[in-house]
């Protein structure tokens, strides 16, 4: 129990400290344009997080922090099984498609077409994923190199889909139509976009984290992933439980596409990806590969990137790329752990009781 705790706290205290180092460097930059790092970050982080009594970008936070948990996740499962899997774009488009193509087409009850959806986009999802876990195990396709070009198809898929077969009218922007009301899903604040969507993302960390950390199937997967060799003189199919976790995760993906579609957006158009399955990447190394670093990290960079743009841009004229640039610090930070992590490792054991075996 003890271990586990210490695993839960480094998974939470890392990619904090990151983030801390990560301001402290922006700190810097932002001294350069003559403004004040305190006041920019005060600027930051009210229009991110909702401090100083004002709680609606929290809200607006939660909600963009969706899409970011689930391709966090699928992105964690592939790392924790030894793959270095970056096809959660094409896999959150394909999602995308079949659920704005579904609710525009299809005309069944709601309480029967939003859960068909959901089934169908995270099929979608690990449809398009199965492909690169293929061609790892079975040819040794570099994960990588098949995972860009899947995601560029997919994007291009999209272009084309959206400007044609699912075109709504003859605007500027290509877009489908409009899905009805009735597939919306419920919003707890209105016009917040926070809702539905973001407790089912949380639910699917809670589900991922048992399935990894309290399951057979979740040992003989980090076994994979941890120690090939006991895996494979273990007698675990290593292929298989590779292909099944690149599947998982993909599915979660396409149903963080779907979530998208139904909660947020409510139709699809041109530039609808905007790189959020690449972010996943991001929050799973960041957060540790681990659920609850992904929702934690998933919180923090959609508030960054939302006081980046609200607040920087719009009250201090400070280019919203900062956003980025501080994000960039946090992954160089987080890369670089080795350097602090043996000294978080000590305040972790004395902050859950370890004590040093003595000889005896």
């Amino acid at each position: 129990m003890n271990h586990n705790r210490r695993q839960l706290l480094l998974s939470a205290i890392i990619p904090l400290t990151a983030i801390f180092l990560g301001i402290f460097c922006a700190s810097l930059l932002i001294a350069i344009t003559k403004v004040s790092p305190f006041s920019a970050f005060g600027v930051l982080f009210g229009s991110g997080f909702g401090v100083s009594g004002k709680v609606w970008p929290l809200f607006i936070t939660l909600a963009n922090s969706t899409p970011l948990i689930l391709n966090g996740l699928a992105a964690m499962l592939g790392f924790r099984v030894g793959v270095f899997s970056i096809a959660q774009e094409g896999q959150y488009v394909a999602g995308a498609i079949v659920a704005a193509w579904l609710g525009a087409s299809l005309h069944l009850p709601a309480p029967v077409l939003i859960p068909l959806i959901f089934i169908l986009s995270m099929l979608a999802g690990g449809i398009y994923g199965i492909i690169p876990g293929i061609l790892k195990v079975k040819l040794g396709v570099n994960e990588i190199i098949s995972s860009i070009m899947l995601n560029s198809i997919a994007v291009l898929a999209l272009e084309y889909i959206v400007a044609f077969p699912l075109r709504a009218d003859a605007g500027q922007k290509a877009q489908s139509a409009v899905i009805p009301q009735s597939l919306w899903l419920f919003q707890f604040v209105r016009g917040s976009r926070w809702g539905i969507a973001f407790m089912i993302a949380i639910v699917c960390a809670v589900l991922v984290y048992f399935y990894v950390w309290r399951s057979p199937a979740g040992y003989e997967l980090r076994m994979v992933g941890e120690a090939p060799g006991f895996a494979r003189y273990g007698g675990i199919k290593s292929d298989r439980v590779i292909l099944k976790t690149i599947v998982m995760g993909a599915m979660l993906a396409g149903l963080a596409g779907s979530l998208e579609i139904l909660g947020n957006y409510h139709r699809i158009m041109t530039g609808f990806s905007s790189g959020l399955g690449f972010d996943g990447l991001s929050v799973a190394l960041l957060g540790g590969s681990h659920p609850m670093g992904v929702v934690i990290v998933a919180f923090i960079l959609a508030g960054i990137r939302q006081g980046a743009q609200l607040g920087l841009q719009i009250s201090l004229q400070i280019p919203r790329e900062l956003g980025g640039v501080l994000i960039a610090l946090i992954i160089l930070f987080v890369a670089a752990q080795n350097i602090y992590r043996p000294l978080l490792e000590k305040l972790v054991n004395r902050l859950t009781g370890k004590k040093k075996e003595t000889a005896s």
